[in-house]
C-alpha cells in the first residue's frame, strides 16, 4: 500500500521516489533480482477480462507478451503499475501534451495460466467534503474541527475501472518491487499472523496460496506451523476473497484460521457511549452468515491481535505481516515508510520488537 500525509483534514498519498523515477538501464541486474518475466521499463499489456467481484472492486486479467510464459512474480513482491492523473493516456506519438503520471504498487493475486494474469483492484471513490469546499460554503468557524474523514478519489484505481477490454495499461517490475520479506521465510519463522484491512488482504492472499496450496506449495515452509489473518472491512459485503479464505479455513484448520473483523471506529465508539438505550448499534447486515468461529465485532486492534493471534510477542518465531490503510499502521505500528514500531503504538504497547513487524 501507499504511504500517506495529511494535508487539510485529507489523506494523500506520498509515492515513494523510487517508484517515480525512471527504472535503471542495468537489465540484467534486475533479472537476477527477480525472475518476473516483467522487466524494470514500463510494458504495456492488454486488459484481457474484467471478473467483478462486489459492489466495489473487480479482478482484471491482463495478457503478457509471450503467450506461453507466466508471470512468475516472486510471493512477497509485487508490481508497478502506472497512470496519466487525467486517466487516459495520449494516443498521438508527437502530442506535446506531458500529463502527469501517477504510479503505485499492487499484487497479482492469480498467475496460474501461461501469458496471462490478473490483479483485485478496489475502487476508492471521493468520501466527505474537502475543506476547501467547506471554505466557500461558510461551513467552517473558528474553533471548530472540519471534516478530517474526507478522502480523495484513487488515482489508479479509478483510471483502471474505466478501462475497457482491449485496451491496456503500463506496469513494470525491478528490485525496488521485491518487498521487506523474502519467501521462502527464514527456519526461525514458525507463526505467522496476518493483519489486512480491504485490499490489503491481497499480498496475503499469495502468501496463503504459496503455504496451503497444493499446486504451488513445495514444503519449502512446512516450518511455518501457525497463521492467522485477521481481516477488518467494514461491511460484510466488502470482504475480498472470502469464499476461498473460508475454503482455506475449513481445509487447513490446523494450520490456517481466519478472523473477519467487521465494523470501524465509528461503531466501536457507539458501543462505549453513554446511552439510555439496552441495547447496542445493530448488528452488520449479513454477519449472521459468517460461522461463529471466526468474526468479530469492530475495528482490528491490539486485543484482537492477543486473542486471535497466531502467537505473542514473547515467541521469537512469531512474525506480524500488515497490509491496509494508512490509519492500521498509525494505530497499530507507526507510518509504513518506517520500518521500525512507533512508541506508544499497540503493538509497541504489546511488547513486538522492530524485526517481528512486516509492513506490506
Amino acid at each position: 500500500m501507499i504511504d500517506c500525509d495529511v494535508k487539510f483534514g485529507a489523506f494523500v498519498p506520498i509515492v515513494p521516489k523510487i517508484y517515480q523515477d525512471n527504472a535503471t538501464d542495468d537489465y540484467e541486474k534486475n533479472l537476477r533480482a527477480s525472475d518476473c518475466v516483467i522487466g524494470p521499463h514500463w510494458t504495456a499489456l492488454k486488459l484481457t477480462s474484467i471478473e467483478h467481484h462486489n459492489h466495489d472492486t473487480s479482478i482484471f486479467e491482463f495478457e503478457l507478451p509471450d503467450s506461453n510464459a507466466y508471470l512468475r512474480l516472486p510471493v512477497t513482491a509485487h508490481l508497478l503499475v502506472k497512470a496519466p492523473s487525467n486517466g487516459r493516456t495520449s494516443c498521438s506519438s508527437n502530442s506535446t501534451e506531458q500529463l502527469e503520471e501517477h504510479v503505485r504498487p499492487y499484487t497479482a493475486v492469480e498467475e496460474k495460466h501461461a501469458g496471462r494474469f490478473k490483479i483485485m483492484v478496489k475502487l476508492y471513490r471521493e468520501w466527505g467534503i474537502p475543506e476547501s469546499q467547506l471554505k466557500e460554503q461558510n461551513r467552517i468557524f473558528l474553533y471548530t474541527k472540519t471534516d478530517h474523514s474526507y478522502k480523495p478519489p484513487g488515482k489508479i484505481s479509478n483510471h483502471i475501472h474505466s478501462l475497457r477490454v482491449g485496451q491496456t495499461l503500463s506496469f513494470k517490475h525491478s528490485d525496488i518491487c521485491l518487498g521487506k520479506i523474502s519467501y521462502p521465510f527464514d527456519q526461525n519463522i514458525t507463526a505467522i499472523t496476518m493483519i489486512a484491512v480491504g485490499a490489503g488482504v491481497a499480498p496475503m492472499i499469495r502468501i496463503l496460496r504459496a503455504l496451503l496450496d497444493a499446486e504451488f506449495e513445495d514444503g519449502q515452509c512446512s516450518h511455518v506451523k501457525k497463521i492467522r489473518l485477521l481481516y477488518g472491512a467494514r461491511k460484510v459485503g466488502d470482504i475480498l476473497q472470502r469464499k476461498q479464505l473460508d475454503e482455506w479455513h475449513e481445509k487447513h484448520n490446523d494450520r490456517f484460521q481466519v478472523c473477519y473483523c467487521v465494523g470501524s471506529r465509528w461503531s466501536n465508539v457507539h458501543f462505549g457511549a453513554k446511552t439510555a438505550q439496552k441495547e447496542g448499534p445493530p448488528l452488520p447486515l449479513g454477519w449472521e452468515d459468517i460461522s461463529s468461529d471466526r468474526k468479530e465485532l469492530g475495528w482490528v486492534n491490539g486485543d484482537k491481535v492477543s486473542r486471535r493471534g497466531a502467537s505473542d510477542a514473547q515467541d521469537e518465531g512469531h512474525r506480524v505481516f500488515i497490509c491496509g490503510l494508512p490509519g492500521v499502521y498509525l494505530s497499530l505500528c507507526g507510518a509504513r515508510s518506517d520500518p521500525r514500531i512507533e512508541k506508544g503504538t499497540q503493538l509497541q504497547r504489546l511488547g513486538y520488537k522492530d524485526h517481528q513487524v512486516i509492513k506490506f
